[in-house]
């Protein structure tokens, strides 16, 4: 039977497959040396070394290498690309990184964490569902599993439309609060430039969003 989700899922991977086979880190707007706000914020947060650190669709960031070398030691990376997390363990530079930090592929929507979360790390993953039925289940799973912190970057009313030639939803810290309430409450919210690797500027809506009683 024909399903349109399979073919859809499908269809996103093969376009971020190809993007990741034929884009370097310097040619794609979303890199950073620097995975800022998200490492401050994290780290900020006082936890653990073994608390679970969630990165959705981190492909080939660095910031879980970054929060292992600053002493978590439970970090898991999934995107739905797997030449994206192929790419990222060969530029792991320590043996503790490598210990440290699981890869797996796999569609946000599709997603199960097999522990607790203590920090779910989403940036501009998110934007990219700009239909109301995958918006609405992305924001039901997490609900449901009900993560201790949530920090979510998407872009901002002032940032782009578009990313990787597909639409985005732009939200502004109201629109993100307003959907996870009364589950969450904000605790910080920031408007951030990113600066890209070609010199031009996106603007995002940074967010951290704690579980009411965590």
């Amino acid at each position: 039977m024909f399903d349109p989700m399979e073919t859809q899922t499908f269809n996103a991977r093969a376009h971020w497959e190809q993007v990741y086979e034929t884009k370097t880190p310097q040619t794609v707007s979303w890199t950073q040396e620097d995975p800022q706000p998200s490492l401050d914020w994290i780290l900020g947060l006082g936890l653990s070394s073994d608390s679970f650190v969630v990165d959705s669709g981190g492909g080939r960031s660095v910031l879980a290498e970054k929060l292992v070398n600053a002493g978590f030691s439970h970090v898991e990376v999934f995107d739905i690309s797997m030449r994206s997390l192929a790419q990222a363990k060969m530029d792991l530079k320590t043996d503790a990184a490598r210990d440290a930090i699981s890869y797996r592929v796999c569609n946000v929507l599709d997603y199960k964490p097999e522990k607790e979360v203590a920090v779910w790390h989403d940036r501009a993953v998110f934007h990219f569902l700009v239909d109301d039925a995958e918006r609405s289940q992305y924001v039901d799973n997490l609900k449901k599993w009900a993560p201790a912190h949530i920090i979510l970057g998407t872009f901002s009313p002032d940032g782009p439309l578009k990313c990787s030639g597909l639409p985005i939803r732009q939200y502004d810290a109201d629109g993100l609060l307003e959907l996870f309430s009364p589950d969450y409450l904000v605790v910080k919210a920031e408007t951030v430039t990113h600066v890209t690797p070609s010199g031009g500027a996106q603007v995002f809506t940074f967010v951290h969003l704690e579980r009411r009683n965590a």
